[in-house]
């Protein structure tokens, strides 16, 4: 357990040395709250002003579009925003990682450590979560929150914090989804050669798994929380298979070195 700490805080610590990677990342937090949070905030201040939301309500009627489902795209958008970041970060960094190594030299010698492969891969994925779920909990947890709390947005609510799904969303399922892709990216990154195709691969598997990620994590949260259990739940048993067949790839790669 100590040597499996070590290389996830090994993994921590490299990414500590890019700052303005980290600084990016949580800018683009900033810049998605930002933005929906000052439209939403302003739409909370007019909502009780008839005639400054009538036009409004108008304008959207003679482009054939209601209010309400305007709303509902707009929070569904804003969720699955900042939910989904969550797994690309973790998969920006752990599609990184073995590569990493290998491409420092450094790879040889972690083969050699007293740490299982399977361990090795784990304590990477750790590492490259760590930072990003921080961000998680503090950015999407606060904004949620704070802007569930708004009585113009109450019928959407369920998506910002005031449903039980919303909490298994947010504290298990986003989680158990960044493992996931993080395990994925990983296992890319051991089987590229270079910084580029690592990146490629990985960038083509996020953009298909974000969406199904942003719909069940946001849009099928009236759906209950025992939807949001068992996909968890598969997130879970695919981290742990993919890692499995990530643990052979890596020892057959360094024997055929």
């Amino acid at each position: 357990m100590k040597r499996f700490f070590r290389i996830a805080r090994t993994e921590v610590l490299e990414h500590r040395r890019q700052p303005w990677m980290i600084f990016i990342l949580a800018a683009n937090y900033l810049l998605w709250i930002s933005c929906f949070g000052t439209a939403f905030l302003l739409y909370d201040r007019v909502a009780s002003q008839p005639e400054i939301i009538e036009p409004f309500r108008q304008q959207l009627v003679s482009a054939g579009i209601e209010l309400d489902a305007f709303l509902h795209v707009a929070t569904s958008t804003f969720a699955s925003l900042i939910f989904t970041n969550l797994p690309l970060y973790v998969a920006i960094m752990a599609g990184t990682s073995v590569l990493h190594d290998r491409e420092c030299g450094t790879m040889p010698f972690l083969m050699l450590a007293p740490v299982t492969r399977r361990q090795l891969l784990l304590g990477k994925l750790a590492g490259a979560m760590a930072i990003p779920l921080g961000f998680h909990l503090l950015f999407v947890g606060t904004s949620s929150l704070l802007l569930g709390q708004l009585d113009a947005l109450a019928p959407f609510a369920y998506r910002l914090g005031a449903a039980p799904a919303w909490w298994l969303a947010f504290l298990v399922g986003a989680p158990a989804s960044a493992a996931f892709v993080g395990a994925l990216g990983t296992v890319i990154s051991a089987l590229s050669r270079d910084m580029r195709t690592s990146m490629q691969y990985t960038s083509f598997f996020i953009g298909l798994l974000s969406l199904g990620i942003g719909f069940v994590l946001v849009d099928a949260i009236p759906r209950g929380a025992l939807l949001q259990l068992v996909y968890a739940g598969i997130c879970a048993a695919a981290t742990a298979l993919t890692l499995i067949v990530g643990s052979r790839l890596i020892s057959q790669d360094v024997t055929a070195s």
